[in-house]
């Protein structure tokens, strides 16, 4: 009897101790385990932007309304890529508290080094207007990079000296051609 009661006072001590010292000991042995576990993590692919290619691609973007930008916006682009030149048309439509109105116009451009810069010739409210306007790719479509505008020779272009807002359009497919 007397030997169970030093044997358990000493497994007793010798559990007091390691749990003193599990700060010291426990991360060296979870490193050791992991070291000599035969461990594969799971590989997550990232898929890369999109390639502007020669054809037809079309794109949407849809804003809903909310307190810092009370407009709901939604754009249908329509283009066609033939090497360096980009052609297309745009449609949307907007609404908010004072007002409500469509648009459609044309786009041209240039497309270099997976970006698109074009000019948006197009009519709102009766009222014709042309817009230079930045695109690039993405992972699942393009993204309109949305500078302030500044008014220079008749055209609303990007003031590229101010922060910009990213606009993102996901790749659709295309309506047959009318």
């Amino acid at each position: 009897m007397k030997f169970i009661r030093i044997f358990l006072f000493i497994l007793i001590i010798i559990g007091l101790s390691l749990l003193a010292t599990q700060s010291i000991w426990v991360p060296k042995l979870v490193n050791r385990i992991i070291l000599n576990e035969k461990i594969t993590l799971p590989v997550q692919e990232i898929q890369p932007s999109i390639s502007l290619a020669d054809g037809r691609q079309c794109y949407v973007y849809n804003h809903e309304t909310s307190t810092n930008e009370p407009y709901k916006v939604q754009e249908f682009i329509d283009i066609t890529i033939d090497g360096t030149k980009v052609t297309g048309t745009k449609k949307g439509t907007q609404s908010g508290p004072d007002m409500t109105n469509g648009y459609t116009g044309t786009i041209t451009g240039i497309l270099e080094e997976n970006k698109i810069t074009a000019i948006f010739s197009y009519e709102i409210e009766g009222s014709k207007n042309k817009e230079e306007e930045i695109y690039k790719t993405s992972r699942t479509g393009i993204e309109k990079i949305r500078y302030p505008l500044t008014e220079e020779k008749d055209m609303l272009v990007p003031n590229t000296t101010k922060d910009f807002k990213l606009l993102i359009y996901s790749r659709v497919n295309c309506y047959p051609s009318d």
